[in-house]
């Protein structure tokens, strides 16, 4: 196991897989923008406690993934229902962070015969759903950005990504504090103690961006435009889980989610921010393996 490429009918994706070879199941993770498939050692720990492999891979632009220009949010539950095939397994439960959540939503709401559960961790919603106010969990800056990312202004945006591409290619965890992944006390922890969240996260952020910031871009975009399905359609378990002190993420987010997500499991945690929410890691993991039923209802492979 560890790092793969995959040759998919119309692109390559790069992914790693880790956990137990003979696992009996399968926990999907979705990571942030922008990143890359890197290994998340507590991650791929508290899944494998649970029986379960971790699959994480680079979305289309990042790192050794074939660009795929114009793609939606939408797009990502048929890419990773063809990993998950390739992996031999039927099954699987889907997590989300950050950028990473609506691709874990697409599965839910498009995937409901094969995803056992979602778990979101500081998720941004799907602007155009959320319709009158969502600009109010934005700075005007950022709304201003997620506006022009919709229309066909949004080549005027490509040389500030360059800019920020070039920034987040060098980072460290120390970095990400200062360029604004921190807040309270639980943030410094996640980030820099033996959670160990800072190190794969830089890891990563470096790892997607090394051949550009296309896919950074692409995923805005697919962010800012039609996802492609309705949250409220999602009939599938679903956790929200949401730091109320996310600095990143506003916890209107998580809020609306809950909210909007029939029978969803709303975790609006106090203290955490945009990292914290993932720490620790077995609380996540359990959460969206009980959402699913459990292991007793053993995920099924394929063929």
């Amino acid at each position: 196991m560890g790092y793969r490429l995959v040759q998919l009918p119309d692109a390559l994706v790069e992914c790693h897989v880790s956990g137990p070879a003979d696992a009996s199941g399968l926990l999907v993770f979705h990571v942030g923008t922008p990143s890359a498939a890197v290994g998340y050692g507590g991650v791929t720990a508290a899944a494998a406690r649970r029986g379960l492999r971790t699959l994480i891979y680079s979305r289309p632009g990042y790192s050794r993934s074939t660009r795929a220009a114009g793609r939606t949010v939408a797009d990502e539950a048929s890419r990773t229902a063809a990993l998950v095939d390739d992996l031999g397994f039927r099954e699987f439960f889907v997590a989300g962070w950050s950028g990473g959540g609506p691709a874990a939503l697409a599965c839910a709401a498009l995937l409901p015969d094969r995803v056992r559960s979602c778990l979101t961790l500081a998720s941004p919603t799907p602007r155009l759903e959320v319709g009158a106010g969502w600009r109010a969990w934005y700075s005007d800056a950022d709304a201003d950005e997620l506006e022009m990312l919709a229309t066909d202004d949004r080549t005027t945006l490509v040389s500030d990504y360059e800019a920020g591409a070039r920034e987040f290619g060098r980072t460290t965890p120390a970095r990400l504090l200062r360029l604004g992944a921190g807040g309270p006390p639980a943030e410094r922890r996640a980030m820099l103690g033996e959670a160990g969240l800072g190190v794969p996260l830089a890891r990563s952020m470096r790892r997607g961006l090394r051949m550009g910031m296309w896919g950074w871009f692409d995923d805005a975009v697919a962010e800012a435009s039609d996802w492609g399905f309705r949250v409220s359609d999602i009939r599938i378990p679903v956790v929200v889980r949401q730091g109320e002190d996310d600095r990143l993420v506003d916890a209107r987010h998580g809020r609306w989610l809950a909210a909007t997500i029939p029978g969803a499991v709303a975790r609006i945690l106090p203290g955490r921010g945009h990292g914290a929410i993932l720490d620790p890691y077995s609380e996540f993991v359990d959460e969206v393996v009980e959402a699913g039923g459990g292991l007793e209802r053993r995920a099924a492979r394929s063929g």
